[in-house]
């Protein structure tokens, strides 16, 4: 372990603050103690600090490419916008619509994350994508994963896939699209009998029946409706697409996706959170290099930067909450109103880092009589600036380390109280919707 990172830790140790010390142990393995200790020798403290950083954010240099293969008019272009919370209307968004045919293969980037691209792959059976030389053609192997989709039954054609792509070992999953046209239009043919949640039960047996006679019952089946994201099973595919990748591919893809549900942000929360040692490593770096004053700028840079980070991730910025607020039907002055009461954030416009100091602050001092009693209280007393200052790198460490804790468990509550308004604004807009349907049946 590099020279500073030892240090904390025995200072750590010596102070009884044993959670730290176990958190430090637990994350640092063999191969990033050999890492740290070349960058303490080619840099020291500020060698350190870049290895840090570059881990910290390592994830944004990942590829992922997902693969959404079908034929014209199963819903791919509309699927794509939603996962990247993205309308046909946005920049970046996919053409939605019956002339937008899929004759090309046509990649879209995620609007915050360059490397992740969800790729648009016609079906197989048109002039420029035969079958004989389609896995070719798509480059098969650019893919980390498969997307078979389709609005009615599956075809011969997507067993042909399943069969290719288990050849050579490539995941995938079969998606049934449109599921909130079937039952609008089941309700209107049936509206005396019509059970919803029958109908949908029978379309899944129906088609995990089709699967099975072709001997691919272990492929999962997800029923989706890309304006309906809070119905259906479009957030299991998406928790199911997380669970099925590899680690930091699995980070990109978290941190890709819109918190649209209270598991996302969850998954969210948790991933966040197995970044604070490396913050709070980085503060306790700045707090050994000597020079007067670095130390405060240094560690309260470092957790205004990741707040920001923390505050987008969790969908509580303005954009986020207007998209979710175009997404979902939610009134978005309301769920606005809620980030910006809870947090006390007045005025319009973008969260920065020097406003994020002010949110930050304020949190942490709010917070400091409920931890009275503990070791990270008594060193968050010293980081927080209105009350003292912080100097020595292991008192950084654990200032940084349960400042962010503190910050994160407000976001996540945040979070969820504006997710629990956009559901009862789905759930009265539902009601409107059955009442509505009722009345011209």
């Amino acid at each position: 372990m590099c020279q500073f990172a030892a240090e904390i830790k025995d200072a750590l140790e010596a102070e009884g603050t044993e959670e730290w010390v176990w958190h430090l142990e637990s994350k640092l393995d063999v191969d990033e103690i050999e890492a740290m200790k070349d960058a303490w020798k080619a840099g020291g403290v500020e060698g350190c600090m870049r290895y840090l950083e570059s881990k910290r954010d390592e994830w944004k240099d990942v590829p992922l490419n997902v693969a959404v293969i079908g034929n014209s008019g199963v819903g791919k272009s509309s699927f794509i916008n939603a996962i990247r919370g993205l309308t046909k209307d946005d920049e970046g968004g996919a053409a939605v619509g019956v002339t937008a045919r899929t004759l090309e293969i046509r990649g879209y980037q995620h609007p915050d994350i360059p490397l992740f691209m969800f790729w648009d792959l016609p079906g197989i059976g048109t002039d420029h994508f035969r079958r004989e030389s389609y896995l070719s053609d798509i480059k098969v192997d650019r893919y980390d994963f498969f997307l078979l989709m389709t609005a009615d039954c599956f075809a011969e054609s997507d067993i042909w896939f399943c069969k290719e792509f288990r050849k050579r070992n490539k995941k995938f999953f079969f998606v049934r699209t449109k599921i909130g046209l079937d039952v609008s239009t089941n309700n209107r043919a049936h509206p005396k009998t019509h059970k919803e949640e029958a109908m949908i039960e029978t379309i899944r047996q129906s088609t995990k029946a089709q699967l099975r006679e072709s001997g691919f019952q272990d492929v999962p089946v997800f029923l989706i409706d890309s304006y309906q994201l809070d119905k259906f099973d479009f957030e299991k595919l998406k928790e199911q697409l997380i669970a099925d990748l590899p680690d930091l591919k699995r980070t990109a893809l978290i941190f890709s996706l819109h918190s649209t549900s209270e598991k996302m942000i969850r998954l969210k929360v948790k991933e966040l959170r197995s970044r604070i040692w490396k913050c709070a490593l980085l503060s306790a770096g700045g707090a050994a290099i000597p020079v007067p004053g670095l130390s405060v700028a240094v560690h309260l840079n470092i957790i205004a930067h990741e707040a920001v980070f923390y505050f987008k991730q969790l969908g509580l910025d303005s954009e986020s909450l207007k998209r979710t607020a175009e997404l979902q039907s939610a009134d978005y002055k309301k769920i606005q109103s809620i980030v910006n009461k809870t947090l006390g954030i007045r005025g319009v416009g973008a969260v920065t880092v020097d406003s994020m100091k002010t949110i930050v602050t304020a949190i942490l001092a709010r917070s400091l009589p409920v931890a009275a009693q503990t070791a990270a209280e008594e060193t968050l007393k010293t980081f927080v600036p209105v009350i003292g200052s912080l100097t020595a790198a292991p008192l950084s460490f654990g200032g940084t380390y349960s400042g962010l804790k503190l910050v994160l468990k407000k976001f996540e509550e945040v979070a969820l109280d504006v997710m629990k308004a956009v559901a009862d604004s789905a759930g009265m807009a539902d009601e409107n919707g059955d009442a509505e349907a009722t009345s011209h049946s």
